[in-house]
């Protein structure tokens, strides 16, 4: 694992000094605080405080947001499986499978760092208007009840998630959203990078981003359980039972799956190395 470890820290010195990274996580914030305006607006016209926490749960389970999210997660790792003019250097240092790991880790930790950061971007704007506790605020109960959407219609915001409400504390909800965007972000940057393995980037990106469309349309359609992006929203899957677990183990059985695979496919790839030399 020394090796898989120094494979992950040079990835990070070389990727978070990219100008691609640093434009992924600009596009994620433009995202999140175009939706994010929404539901603060609506907040500050009603005159009522909101739960610090739960701006992060109604912006990462609008499902326009859902859609573009994503984007700036996969500029973040567009330019897998990250292979650099020394390749053949790492190879034959650490081993492909080694080699292999690392990347596959850094993808792991990477998807973790950009949930964080969008999650931490909205507690930051929202400590400007609301309150640290466990209780939903007024504005988010009366979003959640808005039947009609005339709120969503002005205010270009939903969150229809009352079961959500009524079963979770912000905290809790909070910790739940989080782990599944974190859970399909981890998925699309392992599906890219497997796909990038088998094909070129390029086809390897137009395969990943047809598969989000699809469970975007998909989920449009009302047909959640068959969507990829649809579990990646908890709310569609919160009936007071602990059935929402099924699709965070249904992540993470596809990241495992994914991890095998690559193992597998690493042996047979022809590298060709490129132009940018690592540090």
């Amino acid at each position: 694992m020394g090796s898989v470890a120094v494979i992950l820290k040079g990835m990070f010195w070389q990727e978070q000094r990219s100008g691609r990274v640093i434009m992924g996580y600009l596009l994620g914030y433009a995202i999140m605080g175009y939706w994010m305006s929404g539901f603060l607006r609506y907040a500050a016209d009603t005159g009522e405080p909101i739960n610090i926490l739960e701006t992060f749960c109604v912006v990462e389970q609008h499902y326009v947001n859902m859609l573009f999210i994503v984007l700036g997660w996969l500029l973040v790792v567009a330019d897998a499986p990250f292979i650099k003019g020394n390749i053949y250097l790492l190879l034959y240092r650490c081993g492909r499978k080694r080699w292999n790991m690392g990347m596959f880790f850094y993808i792991l930790v990477q998807a973790f760092l950009y949930t964080a950061a969008m999650a931490a971007f909205t507690i930051m704007i929202s400590s400007f208007f609301g309150f640290a506790g466990t209780m939903w605020s007024s504005p988010a109960y009366s979003l959640a009840l808005d039947v009609t959407n005339s709120i969503g219609t002005k205010y270009n915001i939903t969150f229809p998630w009352l079961m959500m409400m009524k079963t979770m504390s912000v905290p809790e909800a909070f910790a739940v959203t989080f782990l599944f965007l974190y859970l399909y972000l981890a998925f699309m940057g392992a599906f890219l990078y497997a796909a990038a393995l088998l094909v070129s980037g390029i086809a390897g990106m137009v395969v990943v981003i047809g598969g989000h469309l699809v469970g975007y349309l998909r989920m449009m359609d009302g047909d959640a359980e068959t969507s990829l992006l649809a579990r990646a929203v908890p709310g569609y899957f919160i009936d007071g039972t602990l059935s929402y677990w099924q699709s965070a183990a249904l992540f993470l059985g596809l990241i495992a799956v994914l991890m095998v695979l690559t193992s597998v496919f690493v042996k047979r790839v022809d590298f060709q190395s490129g132009k940018e030399i690592e540090g």
